[in-house]
């Protein structure tokens, strides 16, 4: 049986990652009415662009309103609120002016997003992952005899973390490497990573596993580690020979240390991260994080820069058992495709793995019938057990009860990290 996973949020649920709920409380949390104020003062003196294209002052200033408003009426979703501004950026009545503030505006959040993401992917692990581990070592019964397609919307580390530390062989595709410096102070230390030509990015490629066992891991929306380089031509990701999932995560804050420094001072970044190349010499990688509304087309033809979605499109075909396991089923452009998938790979079946709701969206009821849309109320640890020995582990559900405490633990480290000069 060829079989596969899509993963969302909850399947990194009980080794201490934010569903979210939780990282929008959290994200919501760092503004106030006082700090807005002099953040958005201080954001309208800035000139992102050039001299010919300034930004202005009352657009941040709406675009912070808009953040008030929505944490006011308890809004719970980030990336609805992020869509907020991109709206507000494709607006066709806008000015050049306004523009180019809400996209300024969006890029200012999406770099708070990913810095409070990549604090909760270093505390989640020194806070919960050993002790938990252990409840996912049946992760081999999702997986097929031969290789299996991982596709996640998650931007996490998690799954590269549990393959290393269970022995399966696992892959980004990737078939070239690359390296920088660590910085023009630092040349002889360097960052290596492993990388693909996006024009060349297809399940064929010889990077991925086929007809032997292994994960091809495929991260829909990108990664807190993946990184893009020379125009997005180039996707570049950490190394996954490691011996365990220790060095993975000590590789992952060696990679955040990429830094330029001029005349002493380090060179500031945002989603275009300015580091060094081999020459000594100013480069730039941009991360990868696909996060708001926008993060592919809304049509099913594939555009450039949407070839994960084409592996996803190719694999589907291929598949007898796709397991969703904690997916809210809140990207369009993943469910139309299963909906898709559903009909013309007659011999698929879908398996909704989440504690909260296993019911299908709308778009899948359609195919409710001959056991095609299967449900099951529990988590991913439990699951990984339970659909092979079919008998549900009471030391494993009590142990996963503690997370609740441990989780709280973590948000109260991400939260002191932030009050600690993260955002200041």
């Amino acid at each position: 049986m060829n079989k596969g996973l899509l993963l969302g949020a909850g399947f990194s649920y009980d080794l201490g990652m934010p569903l979210s709920v939780e990282f929008t409380e959290v994200f919501l949390g760092i503004f106030n009415k006082e700090n807005v104020k002099s953040l958005a003062t201080a954001l309208a003196k800035n000139d992102p662009y050039s001299k010919g294209r300034p930004i202005n002052k009352e657009a941040i200033f709406n675009g912070f309103d808009l953040l008030l408003e929505y944490k006011k009426n308890k809004g719970n979703n980030y990336e609805e609120f992020l869509q907020t501004i991109q709206d507000k950026q494709n607006d066709l009545g806008s000015s050049q002016s306004d523009k180019d503030s809400y996209n300024y505006l969006f890029s200012v959040f999406y770099e708070i997003i990913h810095a409070i993401l990549s604090i909760y992917q270093k505390l989640s692990y020194e806070t919960i992952y050993e002790k938990n581990i252990r409840w996912f070592s049946k992760l081999e019964n999702l997986l097929s005899e031969k290789e299996t397609w991982v596709f996640t919307l998650n931007h996490d580390l998690y799954m590269e973390c549990i393959a290393l530390d269970y022995g399966i062989p696992i892959t980004y595709g990737d078939n070239e490497n690359i390296s920088f410096p660590l910085s023009n102070l630092n040349m002889d230390k360097k960052v290596n990573l492993t990388c693909s030509r996006r024009s060349n990015l297809d399940s064929g490629d010889t990077g991925f596993f086929r007809d032997k066992r292994g994960i091809n891991l495929v991260k829909l929306h990108g990664g807190l580690s993946e990184l893009h380089y020379k125009d997005n031509e180039v996707l570049c990701n950490l190394p996954l020979n490691f011996n365990s999932s220790a060095e993975l995560i000590a590789n992952f804050k060696h990679l955040e240390n990429m830094a330029y420094y001029h005349q002493g001072q380090k060179v500031p970044s945002g989603k275009d991260r300015v580091i060094t190349n081999s020459n000594g010499d100013l480069d730039i990688i941009s991360k990868s994080m696909l996060t708001g509304g926008r993060k592919y087309s809304k049509t099913s033809k594939i555009k450039k820069g949407e070839e994960k979605l084409k592996i996803f499109d190719d694999e589907l075909m291929g598949l007898d058992e796709l397991t969703v396991i904690g997916y809210g089923f809140g990207d369009k452009h993943v469910n139309f495709r299963l909906s898709n998938a559903m009909l013309l790979n007659e011999n698929l079946t879908i398996r909704i793995v989440d504690p909260v709701n296993c019911k299908p969206p709308e778009i899948l009821e359609q195919f409710e019938f001959d056991s095609r849309i299967r449900g099951a109320s529990c988590g991913a640890a439990h699951w990984m057990d339970y659909c092979v020995s079919e008998k549900w582990d009471s030391e494993q559900i009590n142990a996963l009860k503690e997370n609740i405490r441990y989780r709280d633990v973590i948000k109260r480290k991400v939260e002191a990290a932030i009050i600690s000069g993260a955002f200041n």
